[in-house]
């Protein structure tokens, strides 16, 4: 068995044992009350989301693969329509269009902060362009209150896949402000984390939450009480694809401690932006409004691999994400002929490395962090 990593991803069974008393305690009625306990505690976790993120509608779903394919069907996405999108994704985004029966369309990305080019997604729009689906990658906010007057324009929907992005602001708001519909995952490595599966759509639009509820659970029709006893309605195709009790549970337990994890996330972001500064390595850069939240720390090195596993060798659980990008995978051959403008996409693969920032961490941690990645960017 491989030796624990000094400097690990994720910490998080270090505070759910701090938390331990308020999660048993939240997952009893789930386990030995009616099981309609589940439903209440769903719903009220729900509740308390879509007040964090100042939203009217908060509904939650099984992952965030299946949370993006219902907000795209939501928004009426499908056969034959275009979503524009990035490439520098989880193929969740991009298979989430797909499996709508629309054709995702990517647009390059900027070099300061990684997410979406908003300069160059209207040259991208056609006559079956549907949505934009910017990604606010690492935990970084894409701008979507600029794509948002030219989406209104052309008539479009904004999905934004906030995944890695729960915490952060834009703009003096929650992620999520400026979209028809905001996609936040609780998968364990997210910013707010369970111990499995598990995602939120936010929205303002009230039809458009009356659809994703009725997509999360088979369709079933919600107003059926007229029917005689035992027989059921479906007014849609649905999934039944609702938030776990347990995970819900678990979730409500941690979502007031959301603000504290995200302070100490900036703050370790903080000490590595000033440990790294005058360094060989690129640090992201980000719009004055922007204040993100780190699912990890990505700076982009000429010598991705040496750094990468240089910094696994020394303990520290670095990883590489988004690599290679989307459009080198083999299940899309021959697809993308917009791939040869994506010059900023290819960069960032090749040369994106991600840094642990577990709000867990303490300053030895992160001073060895920085002092081994020193060592090894000017050992090269």
């Amino acid at each position: 068995m491989s030796q624990p990593f000094r400097v690990p991803r994720s910490r998080a069974t270090e505070t759910h044992k701090t938390l331990r008393d308020e999660i048993m305690a939240a997952l009893e009625p789930v386990l030995f009350d009616d099981y309609r306990s589940s439903y209440t505690i769903r719903a009220e976790f729900e509740a308390e989301f879509a007040s964090e993120m100042r939203q009217r509608h908060a509904v939650a779903a099984h992952s965030g693969t299946i949370a993006l394919l219902l907000a795209l069907r939501a928004c009426g996405v499908g056969p034959d329509d275009e979503v524009i999108t990035v490439g520098n994704s989880d193929i969740s985004t991009t298979g989430a269009i797909s499996q709508c029966g629309a054709l995702p369309v990517l647009c390059d990305v900027t070099w300061s902060d990684y997410t979406i080019d908003v300069d160059q997604v209207e040259a991208l729009i056609t006559s079956k362009t549907r949505a934009i689906l910017p990604v606010d990658l690492h935990g970084h906010p894409a701008n979507v209150r600029a794509l948002r007057p030219l989406a209104d324009r052309h008539n479009l929907k904004i999905v934004e896949d906030a995944a890695l992005a729960t915490g952060a602001c834009d703009h003096g708001a929650p992620v999520g402000a400026f979209a028809d519909v905001a996609m936040f995952s609780f998968a364990p490595f997210k910013p707010l984390g369970s111990a499995g599966n598990g995602a939120m759509l936010v929205t303002g639009d009230d039809s458009l939450a009356e659809q994703l509820r009725l997509l999360v659970a088979y369709g079933h029709d919600p107003h059926d009480d007229k029917l005689p006893p035992g027989y059921q309605n479906y007014i849609a195709e649905g999934y039944n694809v609702p938030l776990d009790g347990l995970q819900a549970a678990l979730l409500l337990v941690k979502l007031p401690y959301l603000g504290e994890w995200t302070r100490q996330r900036r703050a370790i972001v903080s000490r590595l932006e000033a440990g790294l500064a005058d360094t060989a390595a690129t640090l992201p850069r980000f719009r004055p409004e922007s204040l993100p939240t780190f699912r990890s720390y990505a700076i982009a090195v000429d010598r991705q691999q040496e750094l990468h596993l240089g910094l696994r060798a020394a303990g520290i659980e670095a990883v590489i994400h988004y690599a290679p990008p989307i459009y080198e995978y083999d299940v899309y051959a021959g697809m993308f002929p917009e791939r040869a403008g994506l010059t900023t996409t290819g960069r960032l693969a090749a040369e994106i490395v991600n840094l642990p920032v577990t709000p867990e961490l303490t300053s030895d941690d992160v001073d060895y962090m920085i002092e081994v990645t020193r060592r090894l960017l000017n050992d090269g």
